[in-house]
């Protein structure tokens, strides 16, 4: 049964990790990456390396949890990008190139082609992106070492969805965390801001909505346990459904923060922007929401599919139907 915390062990590694990201990713950190027009942060790289990131073995729940925490400081490097190929083969420093840009900061990537997954050399033009770095669509070369089949494909495209959900979330928590210390502070006619409902009730809408999507990215690593029937990577239901939530949590988060914010949200000495731009670039990257959703619409629609679905509410497998849904099925409407 999935239990709604993290487990002692990865909450070990998020602590020391998080306590060396408020040091090295910084909000002044995070813009002198910006300011120097590649958005990349070498010494953070670096540090990273010495907390042995590159040679971590771990169950989905640890290498979800560390996304987290890199949404959650805006930290400077390709590494959630590059997590689904380290978790899934063991190699690092490889960015997930299927149908989504990269970081220019990247050496090599992994790409799909129809006889399996390949490793490349990053080839094309950056281009700047509104979070600050270089982003790069890798135009394919057709060679490379071949890293594994179609199968592995499927399980990079699932892991990436929980990882970059999971970075979304981080920051949704982040700048909501930054908003209510604002409103806690910002006096209007001689209140405290937080103190009015309009205000309140705003920031307290965002925070359900998030602790729903860490939830979520919580259960997808479940999902993902041998011990439960997962091959290592989110179930594709799950991995539809976090990578969807975390879009529309962290980017109300950054809709309903900029509001309490009023006119000081959009200045550029607020971090509220560091967030929103980061926030609004990670979700493009992602294929659409609604297409995930229209995608996971069509497992539940399908009996087959519906019926093999794992872990939804307390069954293990299938989803059942409302009277109306499966007299609609049996006459074939």
């Amino acid at each position: 049964m999935l239990d709604e915390r993290w487990n002692a062990e990865v909450e070990e590694i998020a602590s020391a990790l998080r306590k060396m990201l408020e040091t090295e990713s910084s909000p002044q950190r995070v813009r002198a990456a910006e300011e120097n027009g590649a958005g990349f942060d070498e010494a953070l790289a670096a540090r990273m390396r010495e907390f042995g990131l590159d040679e971590l073995q771990a169950d989905a729940d640890l290498f979800a949890r560390i996304a987290f925490e890199f949404g959650r400081a805006l930290a400077s490097t390709p590494t959630v990008e590059t997590l689904p190929v380290l978790a899934l083969t063991g190699r690092a420093s490889i960015a997930l190139a299927f149908d989504r840009p990269v970081p220019a900061d990247v050496r090599n990537v992994a790409v799909r082609r129809f006889d399996g997954v390949f490793v490349e050399s990053l080839r094309g033009r950056p281009r700047r992106s509104s979070a600050g770095d270089r982003l790069v669509v890798h135009e394919a070369t057709g060679d490379g070492e071949r890293l594994g089949d179609l199968a592995l494909a499927g399980r990079l495209e699932r892991f990436a969805a929980m990882t970059e959900a999971a970075r979304m979330v981080g920051a949704g928590q982040a700048l909501l965390h930054y908003g209510a210390a604002y409103v806690n502070e910002r006096k209007q006619f001689g209140k405290l801001i937080g103190a009015y409902q309009g205000v309140a009730h705003r920031l307290a809408r965002v925070a359900g909505d998030l602790d729903a999507a860490e939830l979520l990215v919580r259960k997808a690593a479940f999902t993902a346990l041998e011990r439960v029937g997962g091959d290592g990577a989110p179930a594709a239901a799950f991995a539809r459904m976090v990578r969807a939530k975390a879009i529309e949590a962290a980017r109300g988060a950054a809709t309903h923060v900029h509001q309490v914010f009023g006119g000081n949200g959009f200045a550029m000495e607020y971090d509220v922007q560091l967030y929103s731009r980061r926030i609004r670039s990670w979700a493009m990257r992602c294929p659409r929401a609604g297409e995930d959703l229209a995608e996971l619409a069509r497992l539940v629609l399908d009996p087959v599919w519906r019926d093999q679905l794992p872990l939804l509410w307390h069954f293990e497998r299938g989803m059942p139907l409302p009277r109306w849904a499966a007299e609609a099925d049996a006459t074939g409407a």
